[in-house]
């Protein structure tokens, strides 16, 4: 059960508010793990589970085969996201990371379409782990698992699985929704306890910015960077979306691209962003954010790529936007 975890959390001294971990402490050598309170986990089995999803997701899911995870997105027919997601493979089933504000709604889209096929969504009574490097390692030691050695290697043994997430750290998840050997091996880690903002700094670091509620619908998957991130399967045939994403990525220049940004006051998703000569257009808006821990904020932000020339403002808390670099190359920039 995840109160197992969440005990845990309590005697490291971390609190949880508004339904949200705070971080205790820091775990010197020993690294740090962050609480994705703020993600929902599902699990998605039937004997219909694997063509249902091959149909309404941009990857290709007939290529996990519960050694390696995929990012993936969920589109409407004009092939705006509703959500994107992690997806893994687990046995007879699969397991879906996605936002948590937006999942209930998610999953209750997909269900539409389930129709005969036999395909159930449940939602996964365990609470997931980013871990940094030094953390990774010390925990999955004590629980005899493979460190995943690349991006996207899912590794796993007696319950507990671990996925090496691009440039972001390792996710760690009781898979079988029985965390008493997670937290056990989490007891005699000495890892710290981080918060929100550490893991969501690391999410904007690596350059992948989750859809949440504030930005459901506003970007096609080449605006947030999603095919830079193998997201997006170009061969694997129909979904929700993918004619509008093909001509895309086949018939013209993606003008507007996912950027990694420095802000000196703090910005949320959805917020609307303007060039700075020109503050009555709107050019973008903020994707991701994570507050920094002594001052100012990171973010991801998907503006015209056009717009860096003569820079961008965020209005709302009248904030100039510095431009940072991303951990992969952004194919449409001249420069």
């Amino acid at each position: 059960m995840a109160n197992l975890i969440e005990a845990w959390l309590e005697a490291q001294g971390a609190r949880k508010v508004d339904g949200e971990w705070l971080g205790a402490k820091e775990g010197d050598d020993a690294g740090l793990c962050a609480p994705l309170a703020h993600f929902a986990l599902y699990r998605i089995d039937g004997e219909d589970a694997e063509a249902f999803l091959q149909g309404q997701l941009s990857n290709d899911v007939r290529q996990l085969d519960g050694a390696r995870a995929q990012y993936t997105t969920y589109s409407n027919a004009k092939g705006r996201m509703l959500a994107n997601m992690l997806l893994w493979r687990d046995g007879d089933g699969f397991f879906m990371l996605l936002a948590a504000d937006l999942a209930e709604q998610v999953v209750r889209r997909l269900r539409m379409f389930v129709l005969r096929s036999r395909v159930n969504f449940q939602a996964a009574d365990t609470l997931p782990l980013l871990l940094d490097e030094p953390g990774a390692e010390r925990l999955l030691a004590g629980l005899d698992l493979a460190m995943p050695a690349n991006a996207m290697q899912q590794t796993g043994a007696a319950g507990v699985t671990a996925i090496r997430l691009p440039h972001a750290g390792v996710l760690v998840v009781a898979r079988d929704g029985d965390d008493s050997r997670l937290s056990s091996a989490l007891e005699n880690s000495k890892i710290g306890v981080a918060g929100r903002n550490w893991a969501d700094g690391r999410f904007v670091a690596s350059g992948f910015a989750w859809v949440v509620q504030a930005t459901q619908e506003a970007f096609v998957p080449q605006m947030a960077n999603m095919e830079l991130l193998d997201a997006v399967n170009f061969r694997k045939g129909c979904y929700p979306g993918q004619e509008i994403v093909a001509r895309m990525q086949y018939l013209g220049k993606t003008k507007r691209r996912l950027f990694r940004v420095y802000s000196a006051a703090p910005l949320a998703p959805g917020m609307p962003l303007q060039g700075a000569e020109s503050p009555e257009t709107e050019i973008g808006q903020v994707a991701y954010a994570a507050e920094l821990p002594d001052q100012g904020c990171e973010a991801l932000v998907v503006v015209m790529v056009s717009a860096w020339e003569k820079g961008i403002i965020c209005p709302s808390v009248d904030s100039v936007l510095t431009r940072l670099q991303l951990p992969y190359e952004i194919p449409d920039l001249d420069n």
